[in-house]
Protein backbone atom coordinates (compact mmCIF):
# COMPACT_ATOMS: atom_id res chain seq x y z
CA UNK A 1 0.00 0.00 0.00
CA UNK A 2 1.60 3.08 -0.92
CA UNK A 3 1.73 5.75 0.98
CA UNK A 4 -0.73 8.33 -0.51
CA UNK A 5 -3.31 4.98 0.11
CA UNK A 6 -2.66 4.98 3.58
CA UNK A 7 -3.53 8.72 4.05
CA UNK A 8 -6.43 8.68 2.70
CA UNK A 9 -7.70 5.16 4.41
CA UNK A 10 -6.77 7.06 7.75
CA UNK A 11 -8.64 9.81 6.57
CA UNK A 12 -11.47 8.05 5.65
CA UNK A 13 -11.71 6.28 9.06
CA UNK A 14 -11.09 9.42 11.10
CA UNK A 15 -14.14 10.56 8.78
CA UNK A 16 -16.38 7.69 9.61
CA UNK A 17 -15.66 7.98 13.21
CA UNK A 18 -16.94 11.52 13.32
CA UNK A 19 -20.09 10.28 11.19
CA UNK A 20 -20.48 7.32 14.00
CA UNK A 21 -19.70 9.62 16.66
CA UNK A 22 -22.34 12.38 15.90
CA UNK A 23 -25.15 9.73 14.97
CA UNK A 24 -24.61 8.46 18.34
CA UNK A 25 -24.72 11.48 19.98
CA UNK A 26 -27.68 12.75 18.20
CA UNK A 27 -29.44 9.19 19.22
CA UNK A 28 -28.25 9.91 22.92
CA UNK A 29 -29.80 13.20 23.08
CA UNK A 30 -32.91 12.63 21.34
CA UNK A 31 -33.24 9.38 23.91
CA UNK A 32 -32.59 12.03 27.03
CA UNK A 33 -35.04 13.97 25.50
CA UNK A 34 -38.12 11.25 24.98
CA UNK A 35 -37.25 10.06 29.01
CA UNK A 36 -37.19 13.27 30.78
CA UNK A 37 -40.31 14.58 28.31
CA UNK A 38 -41.97 11.20 29.85
CA UNK A 39 -40.82 12.16 33.29
CA UNK A 40 -42.63 15.44 32.94
CA UNK A 41 -45.78 14.36 32.06
CA UNK A 42 -45.58 11.37 34.79
CA UNK A 43 -44.72 13.83 37.34
CA UNK A 44 -47.42 16.54 35.84
CA UNK A 45 -50.25 13.24 36.47
CA UNK A 46 -49.49 13.09 40.24
CA UNK A 47 -49.58 17.01 40.51
CA UNK A 48 -52.62 17.40 39.16
CA UNK A 49 -54.19 15.01 41.38
CA UNK A 50 -52.51 16.78 43.92
CA UNK A 51 -54.23 20.09 42.72
CA UNK A 52 -57.73 18.10 42.31
CA UNK A 53 -57.45 17.31 46.00
CA UNK A 54 -56.60 20.39 47.21
CA UNK A 55 -59.35 22.10 44.80
CA UNK A 56 -61.75 19.48 46.44
CA UNK A 57 -60.98 20.35 49.72
CA UNK A 58 -61.45 23.85 49.06
CA UNK A 59 -64.66 23.94 47.37
CA UNK A 60 -65.90 22.12 50.30
CA UNK A 61 -64.61 24.36 51.98
CA UNK A 62 -66.19 27.12 50.64
CA UNK A 63 -69.29 25.56 50.19
CA UNK A 64 -69.41 25.14 54.20
CA UNK A 65 -68.51 28.36 55.31
CA UNK A 66 -70.55 29.69 52.86
CA UNK A 67 -73.73 27.68 54.22
CA UNK A 68 -73.03 28.86 57.80
CA UNK A 69 -72.43 32.58 56.39
CA UNK A 70 -75.95 32.66 55.06
CA UNK A 71 -77.63 31.72 58.00
CA UNK A 72 -75.65 34.03 60.08
CA UNK A 73 -76.26 37.29 57.58
CA UNK A 74 -79.92 36.26 57.54
CA UNK A 75 -79.85 36.61 61.63
CA UNK A 76 -78.23 39.64 61.41
CA UNK A 77 -80.63 40.85 59.02
CA UNK A 78 -83.47 39.97 61.13
CA UNK A 79 -81.66 41.94 64.43
CA UNK A 80 -80.95 44.92 62.53
CA UNK A 81 -84.58 44.70 61.38
CA UNK A 82 -85.73 44.46 64.83
CA UNK A 83 -83.65 47.16 66.00
CA UNK A 84 -84.96 50.14 63.25
CA UNK A 85 -88.42 48.90 64.34
CA UNK A 86 -87.29 49.67 68.06
CA UNK A 87 -85.83 52.76 67.27
CA UNK A 88 -87.84 54.13 64.39
CA UNK A 89 -85.83 57.51 64.17
CA UNK A 90 -82.66 55.83 63.17
CA UNK A 91 -83.89 54.95 59.88
CA UNK A 92 -83.13 57.35 57.78
CA UNK A 93 -79.77 58.75 59.99
CA UNK A 94 -76.77 57.52 58.03
CA UNK A 95 -74.36 57.49 60.64
CA UNK A 96 -76.96 55.76 62.65
CA UNK A 97 -76.64 52.91 60.45
CA UNK A 98 -73.52 53.10 59.89
CA UNK A 99 -72.65 52.16 63.43
CA UNK A 100 -75.29 49.34 63.76
CA UNK A 101 -72.31 48.23 60.05
CA UNK A 102 -69.50 48.16 62.62
CA UNK A 103 -72.07 46.63 65.25
CA UNK A 104 -72.83 43.99 63.33
CA UNK A 105 -69.79 43.72 60.75
CA UNK A 106 -70.85 44.19 58.20
CA UNK A 107 -70.42 46.60 55.11
CA UNK A 108 -74.25 48.40 54.03
CA UNK A 109 -77.30 48.59 55.11
CA UNK A 110 -80.09 49.29 52.36
CA UNK A 111 -84.09 49.92 53.11
CA UNK A 112 -86.27 49.39 50.51
CA UNK A 113 -90.20 50.80 51.16
CA UNK A 114 -92.89 47.98 49.96
CA UNK A 115 -92.93 49.08 46.25
CA UNK A 116 -89.14 47.70 46.22
CA UNK A 117 -87.79 51.44 46.28
CA UNK A 118 -84.70 51.61 48.33
CA UNK A 119 -85.68 54.95 50.06
CA UNK A 120 -82.16 54.77 53.15
CA UNK A 121 -79.24 53.25 53.67
CA UNK A 122 -75.50 53.76 54.29
CA UNK A 123 -74.97 54.21 51.07
CA UNK A 124 -77.03 57.63 49.38
CA UNK A 125 -75.77 56.96 45.98
CA UNK A 126 -78.02 53.64 45.79
CA UNK A 127 -81.27 55.72 46.84
CA UNK A 128 -83.68 55.50 44.44
CA UNK A 129 -82.95 51.93 42.77
CA UNK A 130 -85.83 49.78 42.65
CA UNK A 131 -85.75 45.80 43.11
CA UNK A 132 -87.75 44.95 40.31
CA UNK A 133 -85.38 47.30 37.84
CA UNK A 134 -82.09 47.10 39.41
CA UNK A 135 -79.05 44.93 38.69
CA UNK A 136 -77.58 45.07 42.10
CA UNK A 137 -80.63 44.20 43.91
CA UNK A 138 -83.00 42.58 41.12
CA UNK A 139 -82.60 39.15 42.26
CA UNK A 140 -84.39 40.05 45.41
CA UNK A 141 -87.59 41.65 43.88
CA UNK A 142 -89.79 38.17 44.08
CA UNK A 143 -89.83 39.04 47.63
CA UNK A 144 -92.08 41.94 47.20
CA UNK A 145 -94.81 39.54 46.95
CA UNK A 146 -93.35 36.87 49.07
CA UNK A 147 -93.56 39.15 52.38
CA UNK A 148 -93.05 35.50 54.70
CA UNK A 149 -89.86 35.10 52.81
CA UNK A 150 -85.93 35.51 53.76
CA UNK A 151 -83.63 35.22 51.30
CA UNK A 152 -79.58 35.46 51.23
CA UNK A 153 -78.36 35.61 47.95
CA UNK A 154 -75.22 33.28 47.00
CA UNK A 155 -71.73 35.30 46.67
CA UNK A 156 -71.81 37.72 43.68
CA UNK A 157 -69.58 40.28 42.06
CA UNK A 158 -70.74 43.68 42.97
CA UNK A 159 -71.32 45.62 39.62
CA UNK A 160 -69.81 48.81 41.07
CA UNK A 161 -66.75 47.40 42.92
CA UNK A 162 -66.09 44.03 41.69
CA UNK A 163 -65.67 42.98 44.34
CA UNK A 164 -67.17 39.53 45.96
CA UNK A 165 -70.41 40.08 48.03
CA UNK A 166 -73.43 38.44 50.13
CA UNK A 167 -76.58 39.88 50.25
CA UNK A 168 -79.21 39.26 52.78
CA UNK A 169 -82.62 40.63 52.85
CA UNK A 170 -85.91 40.01 55.09
CA UNK A 171 -88.82 41.79 55.69
CA UNK A 172 -89.86 43.80 59.19
CA UNK A 173 -92.48 42.00 61.06
CA UNK A 174 -94.86 44.82 59.74
CA UNK A 175 -94.03 44.09 56.47
CA UNK A 176 -93.48 47.62 55.43
CA UNK A 177 -89.76 47.46 55.06
CA UNK A 178 -86.82 45.28 53.79
CA UNK A 179 -83.32 45.99 55.73
CA UNK A 180 -80.82 44.46 53.36
CA UNK A 181 -77.49 43.69 55.04
CA UNK A 182 -74.33 43.67 52.47
CA UNK A 183 -71.15 41.91 53.63
CA UNK A 184 -67.34 41.90 51.46
CA UNK A 185 -66.41 38.16 51.57
CA UNK A 186 -63.21 38.80 53.72
CA UNK A 187 -63.92 35.33 54.94
CA UNK A 188 -63.53 33.53 51.58
CA UNK A 189 -60.39 35.44 50.76
CA UNK A 190 -58.18 32.60 52.04
CA UNK A 191 -60.58 30.10 49.89
CA UNK A 192 -60.26 31.72 46.64
CA UNK A 193 -58.17 29.51 44.24
CA UNK A 194 -56.13 32.26 43.67
CA UNK A 195 -55.02 32.34 47.14
CA UNK A 196 -55.07 28.36 47.13
CA UNK A 197 -52.87 27.85 44.48
CA UNK A 198 -50.15 30.74 45.45
CA UNK A 199 -49.79 28.56 48.87
CA UNK A 200 -49.21 25.51 46.84
CA UNK A 201 -45.54 24.31 47.27
CA UNK A 202 -42.86 25.83 44.50
CA UNK A 203 -41.22 23.36 41.58
CA UNK A 204 -38.96 25.00 39.32
CA UNK A 205 -39.78 25.25 36.07
CA UNK A 206 -43.79 24.19 36.75
CA UNK A 207 -46.77 26.40 36.14
CA UNK A 208 -50.13 25.22 37.92
CA UNK A 209 -53.05 26.82 36.23
CA UNK A 210 -56.71 26.58 37.33
CA UNK A 211 -58.97 28.37 35.17
CA UNK A 212 -63.18 28.15 35.15
CA UNK A 213 -64.20 25.51 32.68
CA UNK A 214 -66.84 27.67 31.16
CA UNK A 215 -64.99 31.15 30.61
CA UNK A 216 -61.48 30.11 30.28
CA UNK A 217 -60.69 32.59 33.35
CA UNK A 218 -57.80 31.92 34.82
CA UNK A 219 -58.58 31.75 38.84
CA UNK A 220 -55.55 30.89 40.19
CA UNK A 221 -51.44 30.46 39.12
CA UNK A 222 -48.54 30.05 40.11
CA UNK A 223 -47.48 33.28 38.41
CA UNK A 224 -49.70 35.76 39.43
CA UNK A 225 -49.58 38.33 36.22
CA UNK A 226 -51.84 35.38 34.51
CA UNK A 227 -54.54 35.57 37.09
CA UNK A 228 -58.06 37.07 35.18
CA UNK A 229 -56.54 36.58 32.09
CA UNK A 230 -58.01 33.89 29.97
CA UNK A 231 -56.27 30.72 28.81
CA UNK A 232 -56.08 32.39 25.28
CA UNK A 233 -54.78 35.81 26.48
CA UNK A 234 -52.06 33.85 28.17
CA UNK A 235 -51.01 31.68 25.22
CA UNK A 236 -52.15 27.98 26.66
CA UNK A 237 -53.31 26.06 24.27
CA UNK A 238 -55.55 22.91 25.04
CA UNK A 239 -58.09 20.44 23.74
CA UNK A 240 -61.73 21.77 23.88
CA UNK A 241 -62.56 17.79 23.49
CA UNK A 242 -61.05 16.66 26.65
CA UNK A 243 -63.23 13.88 28.31
CA UNK A 244 -63.79 14.55 32.08
CA UNK A 245 -60.99 13.77 34.21
CA UNK A 246 -58.85 12.46 30.96
CA UNK A 247 -55.64 13.92 31.73
CA UNK A 248 -54.21 15.35 28.10
CA UNK A 249 -50.46 16.08 26.96
CA UNK A 250 -48.56 18.08 24.60
CA UNK A 251 -46.43 20.91 23.92
CA UNK A 252 -48.03 24.65 24.55
CA UNK A 253 -46.92 28.13 24.66
CA UNK A 254 -47.08 30.10 27.97
CA UNK A 255 -46.03 33.90 27.34
CA UNK A 256 -43.45 33.37 24.83
CA UNK A 257 -41.77 29.75 26.14
CA UNK A 258 -42.49 26.35 25.95
CA UNK A 259 -44.03 24.17 28.11
CA UNK A 260 -44.48 20.56 28.45
CA UNK A 261 -48.33 20.91 29.39
CA UNK A 262 -50.82 18.42 30.88
CA UNK A 263 -54.52 19.34 31.70
CA UNK A 264 -57.67 18.15 32.53
CA UNK A 265 -60.76 18.70 33.53
CA UNK A 266 -62.76 18.29 36.97
CA UNK A 267 -65.85 19.35 38.57
CA UNK A 268 -65.91 23.33 36.96
CA UNK A 269 -62.61 24.25 36.61
CA UNK A 270 -59.57 23.13 33.85
CA UNK A 271 -56.62 22.24 35.99
CA UNK A 272 -53.30 22.66 33.61
CA UNK A 273 -49.88 21.54 35.07
CA UNK A 274 -46.95 23.48 32.68
CA UNK A 275 -43.27 22.45 32.76
CA UNK A 276 -40.31 24.66 31.14
CA UNK A 277 -39.04 22.26 28.40
CA UNK A 278 -35.92 24.45 29.34
CA UNK A 279 -35.78 23.77 33.18
CA UNK A 280 -36.71 19.88 31.99
CA UNK A 281 -34.01 19.48 29.64
CA UNK A 282 -31.63 21.29 31.27
CA UNK A 283 -29.75 18.49 33.09
CA UNK A 284 -29.16 16.88 29.60
CA UNK A 285 -25.36 18.51 28.31
CA UNK A 286 -24.13 17.00 31.60
CA UNK A 287 -24.62 13.04 31.14
CA UNK A 288 -24.16 14.16 26.93
CA UNK A 289 -21.01 15.54 27.84
CA UNK A 290 -19.72 12.38 30.04
CA UNK A 291 -20.81 10.10 27.46
CA UNK A 292 -19.23 11.86 24.91
CA UNK A 293 -15.89 11.88 26.48
CA UNK A 294 -16.26 8.10 27.31
CA UNK A 295 -17.01 7.60 23.60
CA UNK A 296 -14.54 9.56 22.16
CA UNK A 297 -11.87 8.13 25.18
CA UNK A 298 -13.21 4.56 24.09
CA UNK A 299 -12.79 5.65 20.28
CA UNK A 300 -9.22 7.06 20.55
CA UNK A 301 -8.40 3.80 21.77
CA UNK A 302 -10.01 1.54 19.39
CA UNK A 303 -8.54 3.54 16.89
CA UNK A 304 -5.10 2.97 18.22
CA UNK A 305 -5.61 -0.65 18.33
CA UNK A 306 -7.18 -0.43 14.56
CA UNK A 307 -3.84 1.95 13.64
CA UNK A 308 -1.55 -0.49 15.00
CA UNK A 309 -3.20 -3.90 13.57
CA UNK A 310 -3.57 -1.90 10.42
CA UNK A 311 -0.36 -1.11 10.95
CA UNK A 312 1.30 -4.66 11.97
CA UNK A 313 -1.14 -6.23 8.88
CA UNK A 314 0.76 -3.66 6.45
CA UNK A 315 4.13 -4.36 7.88
CA UNK A 316 3.37 -7.99 7.10
CA UNK A 317 1.93 -7.20 3.94
CA UNK A 318 4.71 -5.22 3.03
CA UNK A 319 7.42 -8.13 4.46
CA UNK A 320 5.89 -10.62 2.27
CA UNK A 321 5.54 -8.41 -0.89
CA UNK A 322 8.97 -6.15 -0.38
CA UNK A 323 12.21 -6.85 -1.13
CA UNK A 324 14.35 -6.36 1.75
CA UNK A 325 17.72 -5.40 -0.39
CA UNK A 326 16.23 -2.84 -2.12
CA UNK A 327 12.65 -2.47 -0.36
CA UNK A 328 11.41 -2.90 -3.87
CA UNK A 329 8.09 -4.73 -4.35
CA UNK A 330 9.21 -8.49 -4.45
CA UNK A 331 8.37 -11.24 -7.25
CA UNK A 332 5.68 -12.28 -6.01
CA UNK A 333 3.94 -8.85 -5.85
CA UNK A 334 5.29 -8.36 -8.87
CA UNK A 335 3.34 -11.65 -10.22
CA UNK A 336 0.08 -11.12 -8.75
CA UNK A 337 0.18 -7.11 -10.64
CA UNK A 338 0.78 -8.85 -13.95
CA UNK A 339 -2.13 -11.42 -12.93
CA UNK A 340 -4.41 -8.42 -12.01
CA UNK A 341 -3.62 -5.87 -15.41
CA UNK A 342 -4.47 -9.31 -17.19
CA UNK A 343 -7.47 -9.55 -15.76
CA UNK A 344 -9.02 -6.24 -15.18
CA UNK A 345 -6.84 -4.71 -18.05
CA UNK A 346 -4.64 -1.58 -17.93
CA UNK A 347 -4.10 1.95 -19.13
CA UNK A 348 -2.98 3.28 -22.53
CA UNK A 349 0.02 5.45 -20.91
CA UNK A 350 1.74 2.75 -18.79
CA UNK A 351 4.95 1.74 -19.44
CA UNK A 352 6.54 -1.54 -18.76
CA UNK A 353 9.86 -1.42 -18.40
CA UNK A 354 12.47 -3.79 -17.77
CA UNK A 355 15.68 -3.63 -16.69
CA UNK A 356 18.85 -5.62 -15.95
CA UNK A 357 21.95 -4.65 -13.88
CA UNK A 358 25.38 -5.34 -16.37
CA UNK A 359 28.57 -6.72 -15.26
CA UNK A 360 27.23 -7.71 -12.03
CA UNK A 361 28.89 -11.46 -12.03
CA UNK A 362 32.18 -10.30 -12.94
CA UNK A 363 32.26 -7.63 -9.91
CA UNK A 364 31.09 -10.61 -7.31
CA UNK A 365 34.40 -12.82 -9.03
CA UNK A 366 36.13 -9.68 -8.89
CA UNK A 367 35.26 -7.81 -5.65
CA UNK A 368 33.52 -10.19 -3.51
CA UNK A 369 29.47 -10.12 -3.42
CA UNK A 370 29.73 -7.34 -0.69
CA UNK A 371 30.95 -5.40 -3.89
CA UNK A 372 28.14 -6.51 -5.86
CA UNK A 373 25.42 -5.93 -3.26
CA UNK A 374 26.40 -2.30 -2.89
CA UNK A 375 25.80 -2.26 -7.23
CA UNK A 376 22.79 -3.76 -7.18
CA UNK A 377 21.37 -1.19 -3.94
CA UNK A 378 23.09 1.27 -6.33
CA UNK A 379 21.08 0.01 -9.13
CA UNK A 380 17.51 0.35 -6.80
CA UNK A 381 18.49 4.08 -5.84
CA UNK A 382 19.29 5.03 -9.60
CA UNK A 383 16.09 3.46 -10.85
CA UNK A 384 14.08 4.83 -7.37
CA UNK A 385 15.31 8.23 -8.29
CA UNK A 386 13.96 8.07 -12.39
CA UNK A 387 11.57 5.95 -12.14
CA UNK A 388 9.98 5.82 -8.54
CA UNK A 389 7.60 9.08 -9.18
CA UNK A 390 6.15 7.81 -12.14
CA UNK A 391 4.61 4.22 -10.75
CA UNK A 392 5.48 1.08 -9.03
CA UNK A 393 9.48 -0.45 -9.10
CA UNK A 394 10.12 -4.18 -8.37
CA UNK A 395 12.75 -6.41 -7.84
CA UNK A 396 12.30 -9.63 -9.62
CA UNK A 397 15.49 -11.34 -9.12
CA UNK A 398 19.25 -11.29 -8.38
CA UNK A 399 20.18 -8.49 -10.84
CA UNK A 400 16.76 -7.96 -12.64
CA UNK A 401 13.98 -5.09 -12.06
CA UNK A 402 10.96 -3.94 -13.02
CA UNK A 403 9.14 -0.75 -13.74
CA UNK A 404 5.69 0.40 -14.16
CA UNK A 405 4.99 3.85 -14.72
CA UNK A 406 2.54 6.53 -16.18
CA UNK A 407 4.41 8.79 -18.42
CA UNK A 408 3.50 10.59 -22.21
CA UNK A 409 6.34 10.08 -24.58
CA UNK A 410 8.17 13.35 -23.73
CA UNK A 411 8.14 12.44 -20.02
CA UNK A 412 9.32 8.96 -20.82
CA UNK A 413 12.56 10.71 -22.92
CA UNK A 414 13.24 13.45 -20.47
CA UNK A 415 13.66 10.00 -17.94
CA UNK A 416 15.50 8.44 -20.06
CA UNK A 417 18.20 11.06 -19.77
CA UNK A 418 17.86 11.63 -16.44
CA UNK A 419 18.82 7.77 -15.76
CA UNK A 420 22.26 7.75 -17.73
CA UNK A 421 23.01 10.86 -15.64
CA UNK A 422 22.20 9.47 -12.75
CA UNK A 423 24.07 5.80 -13.73
CA UNK A 424 27.44 8.12 -14.46
CA UNK A 425 26.93 9.72 -11.52
CA UNK A 426 26.88 7.41 -8.93
CA UNK A 427 29.71 5.53 -11.18
CA UNK A 428 32.15 8.56 -10.44
CA UNK A 429 30.91 8.91 -6.77
CA UNK A 430 31.65 5.31 -5.67
CA UNK A 431 34.35 4.31 -7.96
CA UNK A 432 32.61 1.86 -9.34
CA UNK A 433 30.79 1.15 -13.09
CA UNK A 434 27.04 1.54 -12.62
CA UNK A 435 25.42 -0.02 -15.91
CA UNK A 436 21.88 -0.83 -16.23
CA UNK A 437 20.20 -2.67 -19.35
CA UNK A 438 16.68 -1.63 -19.87
CA UNK A 439 13.68 -2.43 -22.41
CA UNK A 440 11.13 0.21 -22.62
CA UNK A 441 7.52 -1.03 -24.07
CA UNK A 442 4.46 1.46 -24.62
CA UNK A 443 0.58 0.27 -23.77
CA UNK A 444 -0.69 2.90 -26.51
CA UNK A 445 2.14 0.99 -29.33
CA UNK A 446 -1.03 -2.12 -29.34
CA UNK A 447 -3.77 -2.37 -27.79
CA UNK A 448 -4.65 -5.40 -28.28
CA UNK A 449 -1.48 -6.44 -26.32
CA UNK A 450 -1.52 -8.28 -23.29
CA UNK A 451 0.08 -7.22 -20.09
CA UNK A 452 2.26 -10.31 -19.98
CA UNK A 453 2.84 -9.69 -24.03
CA UNK A 454 4.24 -6.35 -23.46
CA UNK A 455 6.42 -7.76 -20.44
CA UNK A 456 8.07 -10.08 -22.86
CA UNK A 457 8.32 -7.41 -25.46
CA UNK A 458 10.17 -5.08 -23.18
CA UNK A 459 12.73 -7.99 -22.37
CA UNK A 460 13.39 -8.37 -25.84
CA UNK A 461 14.54 -4.67 -25.79
CA UNK A 462 16.16 -4.60 -22.87
CA UNK A 463 18.40 -8.03 -24.06
CA UNK A 464 18.84 -6.55 -27.09
CA UNK A 465 20.12 -3.20 -25.25
CA UNK A 466 22.37 -5.48 -23.27
CA UNK A 467 23.89 -6.77 -26.33
CA UNK A 468 24.83 -3.32 -27.66
CA UNK A 469 26.38 -2.51 -24.33
CA UNK A 470 28.62 -5.89 -24.42
CA UNK A 471 29.34 -5.30 -28.16
CA UNK A 472 30.57 -1.29 -27.41
CA UNK A 473 32.79 -2.78 -24.38
CA UNK A 474 33.94 -5.49 -26.54
CA UNK A 475 33.07 -8.17 -23.86
CA UNK A 476 31.37 -11.37 -23.57
CA UNK A 477 27.38 -11.30 -21.83
CA UNK A 478 27.66 -14.02 -18.97
CA UNK A 479 25.04 -13.17 -17.18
Amino acid sequence: MTLKKKKRTALYLVLLTFVIFALLMGLLYFIHVRINQDNAYQASALLIDQVKHVVEENDDKVRSLTASLKDDYVTRAKAISYIIDNQPKIENRITELAWLTNLFSIDEIHLFNPDGKLYSGTKPAFYGDNLKTSKTFGPFAKMLTEKNFTMCQSILEDNYTGKQMMYAVCWNDAHKRLVEPMRLMNELATAQMDAVIKEFPAYEGVEIIVADDKTDKILGATTQTLIGKTLKDANVLYDGDIKLNEISTGSELIHDQVYYCSYTRYDMYKVIIAQNRGVVQKNIPIPLILVGVYMLFAGAVILLIVRRMTSRIINEHNKANSDAMTSFSNRRAYENDIKRYDEKGYEPNLSYVSLDLNGLKRVNDSLGHEAGDKLIIGAASVIHQCFGNYGEMYRIGGDEFAALIYADLDRLTKIKMDFKEAMDEWSKENGMTLSISYGIVRACEDPNMSFSEMAKLADVRMYKNKDEYYQKMNLVRRN
